[in-house]
C-alpha cells in the first residue's frame, strides 16, 4: 500500500470516528423517554448501595447470577418484590428493607421498564401481569381444583419470579422454561424432583416447598398444562410486532 492510500484510509477511519461520536451525543432517544423521579432515584441510590449491579443487568450489562431487570416492574408484583427485598429468594439474601426503600426500589424499576428493554424482541408480548388475570378470569369458566388454587397463589408469589406462562423468560445465561406445556415433558416424579433438587445446570435452585406446596403447584401446572391450547392464542393475539430488524432480537 503507498503513503496515499495509507493517507486516504487514516482520513476515513478518522472521519468515521468523529462522525459515530456526533451520531451518539445528538441522539435524542433519552430525552424522550421516561425520565426517574425523586422517588426513582432514591431507589436507584439504593441500587448502588447494595450492589445490585453484581447479580443483576440493566439492559443487559450487569452480573449474570440473577435475571435481567430492565423490565422486571412487567413481571413481578408487589407483594412479590416486598417478599424479595425483605426476606430474600433461593440464592438471593434477605435485604431486611424497609416499606419506604421498597416504595423507591419499585419506582426505579417501574422507570426503567419504561426506558427501554433489557433483550430485544421481535414482538411484545402481553405482560406477565396480564397473562396471570387472564388466567384467573379463565378460572371462571373452568374452576380449578382447591389444591390448583392453592399452586396458582404459590406461583404467583414465588415463581413468577423467574418463570412466565406461554413463553421463557430470558434470565441472564439461561432461559426459565414455560411452565404452561411442562406437565408434558415430565412426569409427576419428574416434577416433584425438580421442585426439591432444583436444576442446577440450568440456574434453577431448589425451592424449599414442603410436601404439600409441592402438591399443590403439580395441581396448578396439570390445570394450566390442559387449559394451554385455549389460553395460549388469547395471549399471541395480544402480541404486537415492534418492528426491529433481524439482527435485533433472537
Amino acid at each position: 500500500m503507498n503513503i496515499v492510500s495509507r493517507k486516504l484510509m487514516m482520513a476515513a477511519l478518522v472521519a468515521a470516528f468523529f462522525g459515530q461520536s456526533a451520531l451518539v451525543y445528538a441522539d435524542t432517544t433519552g430525552d424522550e423517554r421516561a425520565q426517574h423521579g425523586e422517588l426513582a432515584l432514591e431507589g436507584r441510590a439504593i441500587w448502588h448501595r447494595e450492589n445490585c449491579q453484581v447479580c443483576h443487568q440493566l439492559y443487559g450489562f450487569g452480573g449474570f447470577l440473577g435475571p435481567d431487570l430492565t423490565n422486571a416492574a412487567s413481571r413481578v408484583n408487589r407483594a412479590r418484590l416486598d417478599d424479595i427485598l425483605t426476606n430474600g429468594s433461593r440464592q438471593m439474601p434477605a435485604f431486611g428493607m424497609s416499606p419506604a426503600e421498597i416504595d423507591a426500589i419499585e419506582a426505579f424499576l417501574q422507570t426503567l421498564d419504561q426506558t427501554g428493554v433489557g433483550q430485544a424482541r421481535r414482538y411484545r408480548m402481553l405482560a406477565q401481569s396480564d397473562i396471570l388475570a387472564m388466567i384467573e378470569t379463565h378460572c371462571d369458566e373452568n374452576p380449578m381444583t382447591e389444591a390448583a388454587v392453592r399452586g396458582f397463589d404459590r406461583f404467583r408469589m414465588q415463581c413468577v419470579a423467574c418463570h412466565t406462562p406461554f413463553r421463557a423468560t430470558p434470565l441472564g445465561p439461561f432461559l426459565a422454561a414455560d411452565l404452561s406445556t411442562v406437565v408434558r415433558r415430565l412426569d409427576e416424579e419428574s416434577l416433584e424432583r425438580t421442585l426439591v433438587d432444583g436444576r442446577p445446570e440450568r440456574g434453577m435452585p431448589p425451592t424449599g416447598c414442603d410436601a404439600d406446596v409441592r402438591a399443590d403447584l403439580i395441581a396448578f401446572l396439570q390445570w394450566l398444562g390442559a387449559e394451554e391450547p385455549t389460553l395460549r392464542p388469547r395471549c399471541d393475539a395480544a402480541k404486537v410486532d415492534l418492528g426491529h430488524p433481524w439482527f435485533e432480537y433472537k
